[in-house]
């Protein structure tokens, strides 16, 4: 097996892991108080079918894919990229325990997290998720931009209306916790 062979193959590997877990996790979680609507679970069902398709696409080389690096370098960085990224996304899901659900939902007895990944963003399951998609266009092509896009268009207005919720849920701890904290990269934004 070629080293590119296997870094496509351990990527590809690495997001599957990913949805594995996150399925999983979502059974033990604790009960919600409000749900986001219905066409959100469509938009997720979505994302995660797209990503499938462009984990099967991405084994496939040619003209469509628009850019591929050859370079080895690039794409062990990528596949370190990617891998980090989705250990960052563990690390807060795992951090965040029971309060874990859906963007833009509510938990039964919601409990502020502020440790872990959450000391220094206040939402690092999305930045890891954002890093590992960055790192599998270098994987695998600037194809996958197209779904780093639509990502991007789904979880910029959940930041912005978790930010709200929890305004709400805890009037007294999150200004303060918000105003020490970065929004998706930490010391930046």
């Amino acid at each position: 097996m070629q080293y590119t062979d296997l870094i496509g193959r351990m990527t590809s590997d690495a997001w599957i892991l990913f949805a594995l877990v996150w399925l999983v996790s979502a059974f033990f979680t604790k009960k919600y108080a409000k749900r986001a609507g219905a066409r959100w679970w469509v938009v997720r069902l979505l994302f995660v079918a797209v990503i499938l398709i462009f984990i099967k696409l991405s084994g496939m080389r040619g003209a469509f894919l628009l850019w591929y690096l050859h370079e080895p370098a690039a794409r062990w960085a990528g596949m370190a990229l990617t891998f980090a990224g989705i250990a960052v996304a563990f690390w807060a899901r795992f951090n965040l325990g029971r309060n874990w659900g859906q963007p833009m939902s509510e938990k039964k007895d919601a409990e502020l997290v502020t440790s872990g990944p959450y000391a220094y963003i206040r939402n690092p399951i999305y930045s890891g998720i954002f890093l590992a998609m960055a790192g599998s266009i270098l994987v695998f092509g600037m194809l996958w931009i197209l779904v780093l896009v639509p990502f991007a268009a789904y979880i910029l207005p959940s930041v912005f209306a978790e930010e709200r919720i929890m305004a709400r849920l805890f009037p007294d701890a999150y200004p303060s916790y918000k105003a020490r904290t970065k929004r998706l990269i930490p010391w930046v934004w």
